[in-house]
């Protein structure tokens, strides 16, 4: 962990690469094409730094969870719903997470295999920027549980796991973040404009430049209205536990008043992963290697999340629409305070699933 700190600080201390290419570059020389070159070297080193903070990421979310989601710190509530709920609830706190971040380490993993010219484009900054973000909200959530909760007795990760899981959330965030900067440029001396600009102009474009209702034609099939309408609903999501009280807050987790708003780092990277897919979709590049990865990661943690719901609403764990017992609504009383926003959020799961897996179909992957 000290090593990928120590690498991602010093990444971000170093100066944009995309300066040098524009001060040589202006003359045509022997010098020209040798500067080009580094751009299309492999990185070894920042590929394996990749590959740590993915590692360090999923272990410190899990083993968030399983603290936080092993036992009810109610008594009351811990006796009544049994290890099979809190086995349930770890699952949903790591269905869609791993999966994603497997997808978007993977994809930066590939993209730094082949060098600086590779992470310089759209894609890869819209990834790390994502990952930054997510980790940052995670950093947080570790660092102060409580605020993340709804009351300030949800202080639950002893001090050797608070530590560890901010660190590698923070150095994932720092190695993305140097390499984002290593690859632009900045604004009047600053990287904050370029960041709002971004953003803003991702949002103005989230309605596809080409639109069909015809299911028929090359821009009602190719995924672009599914994952355009999913980056906007996984945005949402992110922002809506932030902004809500509970019950409405619990949602799209359904983890409750532990972890529900730390999961919204997830719902951000989904919605950029989704705006990721979105531009590739309209530029027909769906199914380069990159976003065939992209996609299987959004499709197993989509998959995984609804069968957890279906598990859940069958009532494996004291009962529910199929089994007998009341545990569905006792156990999951905010999710079920807010049946329609509940209700759409499975819906986007659903979504999710359906635009990603028939890509594949159709591409017999």
């Amino acid at each position: 962990m000290l090593a990928l700190l120590s690498f991602t600080l010093g990444l971000v201390a170093r100066p944009p690469l995309a300066h040098a290419p524009l001060r040589v570059s202006t003359t045509l020389n022997r010098a020209s094409p040798v500067v080009l070159a580094e751009g299309k070297e492999p990185l070894p080193v920042v590929a394996a730094a990749y590959t740590a903070a993915g590692v360090a990421t999923a272990a410190s979310w899990t083993a968030c969870a399983l603290v936080a989601l092993s036992s009810h710190p109610n008594t009351a509530i811990n006796a009544a719903c049994g290890m099979r709920h809190n086995i349930l609830t770890i699952a949903q706190a790591l269905a869609f997470p791993l999966p994603m971040a497997w997808a978007v380490v993977a994809s930066l993993h590939s993209a730094a295999m082949v060098g600086w010219d590779r992470m310089g484009s759209a894609t890869y900054r819209r990834l790390n920027l994502g990952l930054a973000g997510a980790s940052l909200w995670m950093a947080a959530a570790a660092f102060k549980m409580p605020w993340f909760a709804s009351i300030n007795r949800y202080d639950m990760y002893p001090p050797a796991l608070k530590l560890f899981a901010t660190a590698s959330h923070t150095a994932t965030a720092l190695l993305c973040l140097g390499v984002w900067v290593r690859t632009v440029d900045m604004y009047c001396g600053h990287f904050v404009p370029r960041i709002v600009r971004g953003v803003v102009g991702s949002i103005m474009k989230l309605v596809p430049a080409s639109v069909s209702d015809d299911p028929d034609a090359p821009a009602g099939r190719d995924g672009r209205n599914e994952f355009a309408l999913l980056a906007a609903l996984f945005a949402w999501f992110a922002v809506l536990p932030v902004c809500s009280a509970f019950p409405l807050a619990t949602v799209p987790a359904i983890l409750g008043k532990r972890m529900s708003r730390a999961f919204s780092a997830w719902s951000l990277l989904g919605a950029v992963v989704a705006y990721t897919l979105k531009d590739a979709a309209e530029r027909g590049r769906l199914s380069a290697s990159t976003f065939l990865t992209l996609r299987k990661g959004m499709a197993l943690g989509s998959a995984a999340h609804l069968a957890v719901i279906a598990l859940k609403l069958i009532g494996v764990d004291g009962g529910g629409l199929v089994l007998p017992g009341r545990g569905l609504w006792q156990f999951y009383a905010n999710a079920m305070a807010v049946p329609f926003t509940a209700g759409c959020s499975v819906l986007m799961y659903y979504l999710a699933l359906f635009a990603s897996t028939m890509k594949l179909v159709e591409e017999g992957e």
